[in-house]
């Protein structure tokens, strides 16, 4: 019995951290302009520079 009862509690906490990881990373990818790393309409491409 308390092996099921874990095995269901490592479930929810497994998809709780699943879901807390997607979230972030969609949040941080669909953030406004300011805060994007790129920009799709305006792309900045320097060559020959290191960086």
């Amino acid at each position: 019995m308390g092996s099921i009862l874990s095995t269901f509690g490592s479930l929810a906490i497994g998809g709780i951290v699943a879901s807390a990881t997607i979230v972030g990373v969609v949040s941080s990818q669909t953030s406004s302009s300011g805060e994007s790393p790129a920009n799709v309409n305006q792309p900045v491409i320097q060559y020959g520079t290191e960086g």
